[in-house]
């Protein structure tokens, strides 16, 4: 089967919970096309990567805000010039005879796949028709940016509502189907890693991270203070404690990020969708803060609470370095993780197989009549 999956390249977090989707039909003998513009190091098991982007995102003038005005002016370009996109992309889709389109989350797929012919299914926990309604207020002359977004939507298939970190109401789909958690499987043990990085045995390891951004302004150099802990870092964040003998870079082209996830005592960072998964499924602590007046906020804090055992500090607590006051209270404290699902990339690749299958025998129907 030939599955297109047009991937999102706002931030990491959307390529990241993919991969373990496309790894899995990829093993199972699906044929993936990638079109994306993030980074390709999500995608080795795809037969090839096309990097365009085909939604905007967020526009982040820094790691922990947003810019709703520029954000809106760069999608309404994008409508302008959606026609000859919609145009080429119906083409390629017809001429590679692709069975399925996958879409997380770029609205346009969905038109680019119905032009063709083809069924798309998104595959996503959130929307970014929800995501630009919590700021269309302060800009009613984009509404109709929001009107475009849920048509496009609306020419879904179906919508496989991921179901961690928990999601919004889905209204503008035909069908929508639930399906689990989604996260990476390793493919490091803690030990390899904690090897590789020459942790000494006795220290707790904590992971700065903020899913795929720059570190911003946050404040580390309290770390040349804290005995008994190692610390992975962003090369951003790396230059300000440059030369601490349990300090360590991580590139940003890390391949499996995961890994290092599921390795550390604690993550502190920004909390994301695909970052908020990987440490619920691999009962990671996580002392978090949150980007300024972002849509997910109350979702993302709302399963961390539930699933996690995590802390909140607010931005201007945590660019301080107020969390290096709190890691050893995090890691020792008693705390039961709950059961939660997390097979969803088995789940969603036997969806999406499946559904790609059925347009096959349908389109061999056609031809031989």
């Amino acid at each position: 089967m030939k599955i297109a999956y047009y991937i999102s390249a706002h931030g990491y977090g959307h390529a990241a919970r993919q991969q373990a989707v496309i790894d899995r039909l990829a093993q199972q003998g699906g044929r993936v096309y990638v079109r994306s513009a993030a980074p390709a190091k999500f995608f080795t098991a795809a037969v090839a990567c096309h990097p365009e982007r085909y939604d905007v995102g967020m526009v982040n003038p820094g790691t922990l805000e947003v810019d709703a005005a520029a954000t809106f002016a760069a999608y309404a370009d994008l409508i302008t010039r959606q026609p000859a996109i919609i145009a080429r992309e119906a083409a390629w889709l017809q001429a590679e005879q692709i069975d399925l389109v996958a879409v997380d989350m770029p609205p346009l797929a969905c038109a680019c796949a119905a032009a063709a012919g083809v069924p798309a299914v998104v595959v996503t926990h959130f929307t970014w028709d929800r995501v630009y309604r919590h700021y269309s207020d302060d800009f009613p002359q984009y509404r109709y940016v929001l009107e475009q977004i849920r048509a496009d939507y609306g020419r879904a298939t179906l919508a496989l509502q991921i179901q961690l970190p928990l999601p919004h109401e889905f209204d503008m789909f035909p069908v929508v189907e639930p399906v689990p958690g989604l996260a990476n499987p390793l493919t490091q043990s803690r030990g390899q890693v904690r090897a590789a990085f020459h942790i000494p045995p006795q220290h707790r390891l904590a992971l700065l991270s903020m899913g795929g951004n720059d570190w911003g302004r946050t404040d580390i150099r309290a770390l040349a203070g804290l005995p008994g802990w190692s610390f992975l870092v962003m090369p951003s964040a790396y230059e300000q404690v440059r030369g601490l003998p349990h300090v360590q870079p991580v590139p940003m082209d890390y391949p499996h990020y995961h890994n290092l996830i599921a390795a550390a005592d604690v993550l502190v960072g920004k909390a994301g969708g695909s970052t908020v998964a990987e440490v619920i499924a691999h009962r990671t602590a996580m002392i978090y803060t949150l980007n300024d007046n972002w849509f997910e906020n109350e979702l993302l804090a709302a399963t961390l609470e539930r699933y996690c055992n995590s802390r909140y500090l607010p931005r201007a607590d945590f660019e301080r370095g107020d969390w290096v006051a709190a890691l050893d209270e995090i890691v020792t404290r008693p705390y039961a993780w709950p059961p939660v699902a997390m097979n969803g990339a088995e789940v969603i690749a036997g969806r999406l197989l499946a559904l790609a299958r059925q347009h096959a025998d349908r389109r061999a129907g056609t031809d031989r009549a």
